[in-house]
């Protein structure tokens, strides 16, 4: 099999309520995947997203594309997209770091590559370990009558734990967490993520109200950079600690292992760089004990079924739910994958590949730009 042409789609798609994450990041109104689709000279075809924010990642839907287009694409026109690891050579040969436009492309050939052997990717990594993944909600800031009615809103879904999006004014932010115990009873799981809107001491004026609602998990407390400060923010707040921007690479994995700065890994398989980079992240967490929380940078289906993909495999899974209903925040899902989601779990794929069918009419009203490129 050989890589004949490769698309680069732009998108922007809304979300039809703005949400809003941490001090940093403020408030999010759209995403703009970038879809990769791969065309083989056996009639099959691959396809990858990725999802970037630049606060986040570094990486513009703009940055994304334009490396896409210039370094990375023309490189494995004619190669084999089966041969996953020598097209990961010849990506990080043309241009260091850009983790997500590597991970787009990274992601459709592992599409082709389950499809070629007529199986889901799940299969072909070795098997799934479950039937389907609990799925953990997610709200974002506002205020504290706004959090509980939206708190509410995802136990009513059947979801299994809940993200409170914090990272704001420390005090607010800890009442908020403590309304959020109130509305949804003392052992529905709760995990609240800063997304690095906090200082030290920030932090550990919010984890100290919030602690009485006892949350499962305080994730990216402060700026990615400062993992020194993270690692002594775990030791100092008694509450278990993951970190998500901190990680886009093995190395920043093991640094933070390093350190001693989290007890679970937020993996996100475009910012982690695809399917092969995040299943070495994974491997080496477990290597050390620390769990992994499936988390999600406001995804289309495709990057959900990758990200499901791996799931099913991963023995070090966190007990308390992943961020797997990311297409149903916005205007549409490009894809089927929302059929698998089935009170308040996501069901294993069946089909081969990613084992999502891409939806043209709906993505069609999304695009912004669309550029192929062949030999």
């Amino acid at each position: 099999m050989r890589i004949t042409s490769i698309e680069i789609i732009e998108t922007c798609i809304p979300l039809p309520h703005p949400y809003k994450l941490s001090r940093r990041y403020g408030f999010l109104r759209d995403t703009k995947p970038v879809i990769v689709k791969i065309n083989t000279d056996e009639g099959l075809c691959g396809y990858g997203e990725t999802d970037p924010m630049g606060k986040f990642t570094g990486e513009t839907p703009e940055t994304v594309a334009a490396v896409l287009k210039e370094d990375l694409v023309p490189a494995i026109i004619g190669e084999d997209p089966t041969n996953v690891l020598m097209i990961n050579q010849i990506l990080e040969s043309m241009v260091r770091d850009n983790h997500m436009a590597k991970g787009a492309i990274d992601m459709a050939c592992h599409d082709l590559l389950g499809k070629a052997a007529g199986m889901p990717l799940y299969r072909v990594l070795g098997g799934a370990l479950y039937e389907d993944i609990p799925i953990m909600g997610s709200i974002g800031g506002g205020t504290i009558e706004e959090t509980v009615a939206a708190a509410e809103k995802v136990r009513n879904s059947k979801y299994h734990s809940i993200m409170v999006k914090v990272g704001g004014d420390p005090v607010h932010d800890g009442n908020r967490v403590l309304a959020v115990r109130d509305a949804l009873g003392k052992d529905y799981p709760i995990i609240v993520d800063a997304n690095q809107g906090y200082d030290m001491a920030a932090a550990m004026k919010f984890i100290g109200i919030a602690k009485e609602a006892d949350p499962v998990l305080f994730e990216q407390p402060i700026d990615a950079e400062n993992i020194e400060g993270i690692a002594a923010i775990r030791q100092k707040c008694g509450v278990p600690v993951s970190v998500d921007e901190s990680i886009l690479s093995y190395r920043h994995a093991q640094e933070v292992i390093r350190l001693g700065a989290a007890d679970v890994f937020s993996i996100k398989v475009c910012k982690n760089g695809g399917v092969r980079n995040s299943l070495q992240i994974i491997e080496l967490a477990r290597s050390k004990g620390i769990d992994i929380l499936f988390n999600s940078m406001i995804e289309e289906g495709i990057t959900q079924a990758a990200s499901l993909n791996i799931a099913l495999t991963v023995s070090n899974l966190y007990e308390y739910g992943h961020a797997y209903f990311s297409p149903l925040r916005l205007d549409a899902d490009i894809t089927n994958y929302c059929s698998n989601i089935v009170d308040g779990r996501v069901k294993a794929p069946e089909g081969p590949g990613l084992g999502v069918e891409i939806l043209d009419d709906v993505l069609d009203r999304y695009v912004s730009r669309r550029v192929t490129i062949e030999k």
